[in-house]
C-alpha cells in the first residue's frame, strides 16, 4: 500500500479551509489532511519545513520554501471578496492560474501528486 498524502490547507475565510479539509477526506479517504488557521504561516513554513513535509499545500500565501521545492500548492486569493476565488496552481509541471476554484481544481491538483485512491475507485 502506498504512503499516505499529506495535504496541508491553510486559508481564510477559515471555513473555506474546513469545508475543502472535508470534502478532501471524504472524496480521498487515504489522504492525510491537516488544516491550520491562516492566521498560523509561521507554522504552515515549519510544518513544510521540517514537520509533515506535505505533498500538497493549499494557502492564501504559500511559503517560498514550498514554491521553491516543487512542491505541488494551490495558492488562493480571496482578495475578490466571497463572490470569487482565483487560485494559482503548481502540481507537475502543471501551472496556471484559475478563476472561481473549486474543491475539483484541488482534487485534480492532488491526483496529480498520486498516491490517492478516488472514494470508490
Amino acid at each position: 500500500m502506498p504512503a499516505a498524502v499529506r495535504v496541508l490547507i491553510a486559508i481564510d475565510p477559515f471555513m473555506y479551509g474546513e469545508v475543502l479539509a472535508f470534502c478532501l477526506r471524504k472524496q480521498r479517504p487515504r489522504a492525510e489532511v491537516t488544516l491550520l488557521a491562516p492566521s498560523e504561516e509561521d507554522l504552515l513554513a515549519a510544518q513544510i519545513e521540517r514537520g509533515a513535509r506535505p505533498h500538497l499545500v493549499v494557502a492564501n500565501r504559500v511559503p517560498p520554501a514550498a514554491k521553491a521545492r516543487s512542491f505541488f500548492w494551490v495558492e488562493v486569493d480571496a482578495s475578490r471578496g466571497p463572490t470569487s476565488l482565483d487560485a494559482e496552481i503548481s502540481a507537475d509541471g502543471y501551472s496556471g492560474s484559475v478563476a472561481d476554484v473549486r474543491v475539483e481544481h484541488v482534487l485534480a491538483a492532488l491526483d496529480r501528486r498520486g498516491g490517492t485512491t478516488p472514494r470508490g475507485g
